[in-house]
């Protein structure tokens, strides 16, 4: 389960819509923390939605990089927090910390909780 969570981070990472597809299970539900009217990236999607969104052009040239600092796994779940950077084309460096929990089913991901500094990030791209 540890290298499936990690495959998909890198697939989330460059927008690897292919590679993501595979790894989550038809019945995912993927959920952003924060108040959608405040942060517009938080809330819940399923796997159609989250597909589609891995399959639109990453905002960094050649993808983001996760870097995976603390992992756990117990049952059928992962914990893994991470370090997260990118690169606009204006140059500017975009850099969170993560916390991502899956849950799996059947191999798959079932479930993703994605926690980060929303403050941050609505800061810096300006929502």
């Amino acid at each position: 389960m540890k290298a499936i969570a990690c495959d998909f981070l890198q697939a989330l990472a460059v927008h690897d819509a292919a590679r993501g597809a595979e790894l989550l299970h038809e019945d995912l539900v993927y959920w952003t923390v924060g108040k959608p009217h405040l942060f517009p990236y938080a809330g819940t999607r399923g796997k159609a939605e989250f597909v589609a969104y891995l399959a639109t052009p990453s905002i960094f040239p050649g993808g983001s990089r996760m870097t995976p600092l603390v992992m756990t796994a117990e049952d059928n779940r992962v914990s893994i927090t991470v370090d997260g950077e990118g690169t606009l084309p204006d140059g500017r460096v975009y850099t969170n910390a993560y916390h991502y929990l899956f849950t799996f089913r059947d191999e798959q991901i079932v479930e993703v909780r994605e926690y980060m500094d929303t403050q941050s990030a609505a800061e810096f791209f300006g929502v």
